[in-house]
């Protein structure tokens, strides 16, 4: 099956959803490391897209108006799950992360973490998430990127076509994902495994002309 497909993802992570988090449980470090660079404050509106079963959860300040959505029924329900055993208010949906159906300019914060390397158009996931950024407003990315002026290798372009089938594109750079968006980086430091991880806060021109809605 082609990977490039939200049917596949959406496959493959109901597959994955039993034992997801013995393994992506380990990239926590990362999750909570972006999330403390934000800085939220009590009362912001935050969206967490490809939100699987709610690692992020335990790691948000409190006080915040939480909205959690994920391609995956199995996915989305585990995360319903945790909200609840961690006593939080979590509003969780079932989404496409490439056509949100959430209204323009309606969040402080979004958490892209581990999800621009999985979703087979990273292009229209930005996209929506610049549109549904109010103005001034960031984002928080966690994921695995190749250097904007770099070329992956032979054996990593071999590897990538491995991952991508399996679990993720190691091979896709944010910065031309980021000027497409018209979002800024903030900050931006290595996380693992030697910096192929990355946490990046991205932010929204206070001043940036308003997206259009596919969905008015």
């Amino acid at each position: 099956m082609n990977p490039n497909t939200n049917t596949w993802n959406r496959l493959r992570y109901g597959l994955y959803a039993p034992c997801y988090d013995l393994v992506a449980k380990r990239l926590d470090r990362g999750r909570k490391r972006s999330i403390e660079r934000l800085n939220m404050q009590p009362g912001q509106r935050v969206l967490i897209v490809g939100a699987g079963t709610g690692l992020d959860f335990p790691h948000l300040p409190t006080g915040l108006d939480v909205t959690a959505v994920d391609l995956s029924p199995a996915m989305i329900g585990k995360a319903s799950t945790r909200a609840q055993q961690l006593g939080l208010d979590v509003d969780c949906h079932v989404m496409d992360a490439h056509r949100l159906d959430l209204p323009n300019e309606a969040f402080d914060v979004v958490l892209l973490h581990l999800i621009l390397a999985v979703v087979p158009d990273p292009q229209a996931t930005i996209r929506e998430t610049a549109r549904v950024l109010k103005p001034g407003g960031r984002v928080g990315i966690f994921d695995k990127f190749l250097p904007d002026d770099a070329q992956p290798s032979y054996l990593r372009r071999a590897a990538g076509m491995v991952t991508n089938l399996l679990f993720t594109d190691i091979n896709r750079r944010l910065g031309p994902l980021l000027a497409e968006a018209d979002l800024v980086i903030a900050h931006e430091e290595p996380a693992l495994f030697g910096g192929l991880f990355k946490v990046v806060i991205a932010q929204k021109s206070a001043t940036s002309a308003p997206f259009t809605t596919p969905h008015s």
